[in-house]
């Protein structure tokens, strides 16, 4: 066994969970701000190399400070910033989130309670999902920050009406998958419309509409020919680019470049929540990714490595000057969240989780 993968095993394992549980991580809720802005997956290097060529959502480079994470991945994340302990915090604010995890049991995450997912409506003073309406499968399976900017205005905006004085935004950017490279992700909605590949005997299930091989681009037989390999893998690697760079299928200089791609986009639509919302806007992340530092790739959970904990705390005054009127989304008063199990998991499938 080599040195990576025995500090791999010891990051990720039980020494390195219980040495993750003694980081002094900084919850949120201890910082100021009016409305926190959080980028999933935002490496505190990548925020500073953005921030030094210049970006108008963010200040200089040395003004890109950071704090520890109470997570290493977003479910462990939303379970010790939501826990009992917040209470009084949470009835104050409203959190609007493009995290599909929000209702999940995650169970299967053993660094997690069983106290606080999946979250509901009774938890804050105003809970919205975007993800449920504006997910969008295009060429890549996400949710564009542009709803859930609209969201965060508009409630911003309400705050007096709506009995709060703090919004919580959860951004999905720059977390994969990258808009810059969509033949890099296979999401399920995609999978399920190419139905049963085969290698020119009839399809597994008989159906007339099942494709063969021969029909295929050369570009899509490529794309199944990863599949593939990744699921004979576990399909671990699948959606995760982080992995795919550790395995060699995958440059880091070209994982890096569309990871930076998918941070601007995020922040670009940032310049515009700083345009029409008074106060204080905080930006900061869940959590990083490993690039190899300690043997660690991508972001397990109970991960103490400093690469996957260390996040940005960047903070911007906004000045509300109206150049954009979105509405309430609609029931973000009422909403039951509800929502079948097999939507739930398809959308965190298409980021990269089984």
């Amino acid at each position: 066994m080599d040195f990576a993968t025995v500090s791999e095993k010891l990051a990720t394992g039980r020494l390195g969970g219980a040495l993750s549980r003694l980081l002094p991580a900084t919850p949120v809720w201890e910082r100021e701000w009016d409305v926190c802005c959080i980028l999933d997956g935002c490496r505190l290097d990548l925020m500073r190399e953005v921030a030094a060529v210049g970006h108008d959502a963010l200040p200089g480079p040395e003004a890109v400070d950071s704090l520890w994470s109470v997570g290493s991945q977003s479910a462990e994340w939303m379970d010790r910033t939501f826990g009992p302990a917040h209470r009084a915090e949470m009835a104050r604010t409203a959190y609007v989130t493009g995290n599909p995890f929000s209702s999940q049991s995650c169970e299967h995450i053993l660094v997690t309670s069983d106290e606080v997912l999946p979250l509901s409506a009774d938890d804050f003073g105003v809970f919205h999902e975007a993800w449920r309406d504006e997910w969008v499968d295009d060429e890549i399976s996400t949710i564009p920050p542009g709803s859930l900017t609209d969201a965060a205005i508009a409630v911003w905006r309400e705050r007096e009406a709506l009995g709060i004085d703090r919004v919580l935004v959860h951004y999905m950017q720059p977390h994969a998958p990258f808009r810059s490279q969509p033949g890099w992700f296979f999401g399920s909605a995609d999978i399920e419309h190419w139905g049963q590949f085969t290698d020119g005997d009839d399809g597994a299930n008989g159906d007339d509409e099942d494709l063969e091989l021969a029909d295929l681009s050369p570009e899509e037989r490529e794309a199944l020919e990863a599949l593939a390999e990744a699921e004979d893998d576990g399909g671990d690697s699948m959606n995760d680019p982080w992995l795919r760079v550790r395995d060699g299928d995958l440059s880091f200089e070209a994982v890096w470049g569309a990871y930076r791609d998918n941070l601007e986009w995020v922040l670009d639509d940032l310049t515009r929540l700083l345009e029409n919302c008074d106060g204080r806007v905080a930006m900061t992340s869940d959590h990083g990714n490993g690039v190899g530092e300690f043997g660690v790739w991508s972001h397990p959970p109970g991960t103490p490595v400093p690469a996957v904990r260390r996040v940005p705390w960047v903070v911007r005054e906004g000045r509300d000057r109206e150049t954009c009127d979105p509405g309430l989304p609609d029931g973000i008063r009422d909403r039951d969240g509800n929502a079948a199990g097999d939507e739930i998991g398809s959308r965190l499938e298409a980021l990269g989780y089984k």
